[in-house]
């Protein structure tokens, strides 16, 4: 996981099962053409009158390359705002082909973070504290540790 993984991004949409779109950093993709993005979207709103669009963070980052490129405090590129460059090239096409959409964006960023663990997310937080702690104690330093099939490494 991270800024160029839509590991949360593809996972949710599967759980949801009502997603129609998922743009992920790991596939590249393109706007125009026949096979493009907005193309597809416009299929999608003429045939079920709606489309749910997720987008990863990092995803379609070569899309906004143009734009000047700024750092964060740890020396990080900052990622460029991708839902609005989508929300605005949308609507815009959508306009063009005179099909009346209603165009609503929304970022999750917080509500991602800040949701409350879940039962199976504590008890596996619980055993990474403890193994962690055991390890620490055997003086271990510089380790990482993690269940594989559902084996503790």
């Amino acid at each position: 996981m991270g800024r160029h993984a839509g590991y949360i991004a593809a996972h949710s949409a599967l759980a949801s099962r009502q997603v129609d779109v998922v743009l992920i950093p790991e596939v590249p993709f393109y706007m125009e053409g026949k096979n493009g993005l907005l193309k597809h979207i416009y299929r999608l709103l003429k045939s079920q009158s709606n489309a749910v669009i997720v987008v990863a963070e990092g995803a379609g980052s070569e899309l906004l390359k143009s734009q000047e490129t700024e750092v964060d405090e740890s020396g990080n590129v900052k990622l460029k705002d991708i839902g609005s460059y989508l929300t605005q090239s949308i609507s815009k096409y959508m306009k063009q082909k005179k099909l009346n959409a209603s165009i609503k964006y929304v970022d999750p960023s917080y509500m991602v973070r800040s949701v409350p663990a879940d039962a199976e997310d504590s008890v596996y937080c619980l055993y990474l504290a403890s193994y962690a702690v055991h390890g620490a104690m055997a003086g271990y330093s510089g380790f990482s540790l993690g269940l594989v099939s559902g084996r503790s490494v």
